[in-house]
This record gives C-alpha cells, structure tokens and sequence, in this order.
C-alpha cells in the first residue's frame, strides 16, 4: 500500500482507494441526518452553557468560559490581566473549585489579593483575612511555585486539581513561565493541543495568560488586537475565548496629576469618565458577543462594573 503521505490524485485507482478507506476510519461519511441526535443535543446544550460567568451582571448571556474549553487572556505588560482574572476566580470559587498557578506572584500575594476583590476592602484587616481563607476551604486550590516551570508539570497540576481535588476552573498564569514554549511556534501549538485535550478530557475550564507584543508606537496607550498575542497564531486559534485586557494608563497619568495638585484641563477633567480598565473580547466561539466590556478599578483593587463605590462581596 503506498503511504498515506505520499498518495497523489494520480495514485487513487480502486485499491489505493479502499487502503485509504481503510486505515483513515475516523473519518466517516454519513447522511447528514443520521447525526441527529448529537446535533440536537449539541443544539440544546449551547442556549445554556455549562461554565463560569464572569463576576459582572452585565457580562451574563455574553461571555461565558464554559467547560472543556480553553480561554486566552492575553494584554501588555503591567495592564492588569493577572488582576481580572483573579477577581474572576474568586468569584467563580462561589459555586465551584478553582485552581490558580501562579508563576509571577507569591502565594502571600496572592491571598492578599484575593482578600483585597473579595471584599472591597484597600487595607483588609486581619480578621477578615482570616474569614477569607476559612471561606476559601475546600473552594480554592493554588500551586505554590515562583518561576518557570516545565510543560509535564503543568500537565501534572492540571490533572492533580481537576481528577483528585475536582476543579472546574483553573487559571495557568502565565504561558511565558513555561519553559522550551514560547518561541516555538511548533511548542506552543503542542501545548494549547495539551491542554484543550485536558480541558475536554476533566470537563473543566482553563484560563491562560498570555503577552501581548510591544508596540512600535504608542506605549501603553495602545490597545492591542487579537493580532498583537505574541508567539504563533495556533494560540488565538485553539482558544475558545480570546480576551484583551488593557488598562487606561493616560487616566492613571491624569489621576495622579490631579492627586498631587496639578490643575488638569477641561478635556482632561471629561477624560476621567473613561472607565480604568476594559477588556475586550475579541473572539467568543459559542456566544457571537465580541466587543468591550468596561470596568473600574478601586483602591481596594476590586473591578466593578460603574464608576463609584459599588463594590461586590463574596
């Protein structure tokens, strides 16, 4: 038999055909209609996601990170991405086990944070530190590690949180800490192949942060696209929610200028409305919402949906 690889147009005479046949099984020809009852199903399955809400009202019923997919939430550096999708943990940790590994950020950091968007509170007291981590028993797993990682051991945690502990949601922050992947575009199609296989394989959600490449003009008040996530395109691809999160760092300019007394225009003043940060959703594969979803930041690090102090509790 000649080998799959190698078979041309001119190759495909009755015997190459039915060898062909053969050993490519999986794919199966079939009227349409004797699928019916997996489309149906499908069909029945998508009006009502199984999955996290994002922790703002105003997100239900248009984003929705739904299990046994995979989620990219990707941003320049230092634009908050790591902040939102923590608040989005905390918040999922209501109704299910969440995961996070955090390559960048220390577990006592971590904790504070977490205190911090549960909260609303800037300086948490140590009672309520302590009421949080009695909370977050049996709801909140973390891995307990600072720096690069290799990509068995994020398989190995992944399957540690989901198959013994049964996380439904985990946060891998960030692609850049696993070792040998990005760069490589080969690696990164390998590992984004990983773990949608794992996501779908434990029934979970998995929410990756990823980089975004530096602009060649505009600094941080550019606001990347779905184009700018660094590395191979398999990343955005393979993704089912593709999410850019950008921080309005002109208004943060603007805020401490006027903290320190300096007199800001009238356009500037009107400036200050923008909200702080945004996250856009650039690509939604079972919802057709795409656009932006605004939302302000307190001094208790907290993300709410208006401006003022409308803070949210766990």
């Amino acid at each position: 038999m000649i080998p799959i690889d190698r078979i041309s147009v001119s190759d495909f005479n009755e015997k190459t055909l039915e060898g062909v046949l053969a050993e490519k099984t999986q794919h199966r020809v079939q009227w349409l209609n004797k699928h019916s009852e997996k489309i149906l199903t499908e069909n029945e399955s998508n009006t009502a996601l199984i999955g996290t809400n994002l922790p703002w009202s105003k997100t239900h019923g248009k984003v929705c990170l739904q299990e046994g997919a995979v989620s990219t939430w990707i941003g320049i550096d230092g634009h908050k991405k790591s902040s939102v999708l923590n608040q989005v943990a905390v918040f999922a940790a209501r109704d299910q086990v969440v995961g996070i590994a955090s390559f960048e950020m220390d577990v006592r950091a971590l904790g504070q944070l977490m205190v911090q968007q549960a909260y609303g509170a800037k300086s948490p007291t140590r009672d309520l530190v302590q009421r949080f981590l009695d909370w977050s028993r049996d709801r909140i797993l973390c891995y307990d590690h600072v720096g690069t990682v290799k990509v068995i051991e994020v398989y190995a945690l992944i399957v540690k949180m989901a198959r013994d502990y049964g996380a439904k949601f985990i946060v891998i922050d960030c692609l850049q800490m696993i070792s040998g992947v990005c760069g490589d575009n080969e690696q990164e199609r390998a590992l984004m192949s990983m773990l949608v296989q794992l996501a779908k394989g434990f029934n979970i959600h998995i929410a990756l942060v990823h980089h975004a490449r530096k602009p060649d003009k505009g600094g941080d008040e550019y606001m990347p696209t779905r184009f700018d996530a660094l590395g191979s395109t398999s990343i955005s691809q393979l993704s089912s929610i593709l999410a850019i999160v950008w921080s309005d760092k002109k208004k943060q300019r603007l805020l401490d200028q006027q903290e320190v007394g300096i007199e800001l225009t009238a356009e500037d003043e009107e400036y200050l409305n923008r909200p702080d940060t945004r996250i856009v959703v650039a690509k939604n594969r079972h919802i057709p919402f795409e656009g932006t979803i605004a939302l302000w930041q307190h001094e208790s690090r907290q993300f709410t949906p208006k401006p003022g102090r409308d803070s949210m509790s766990i």
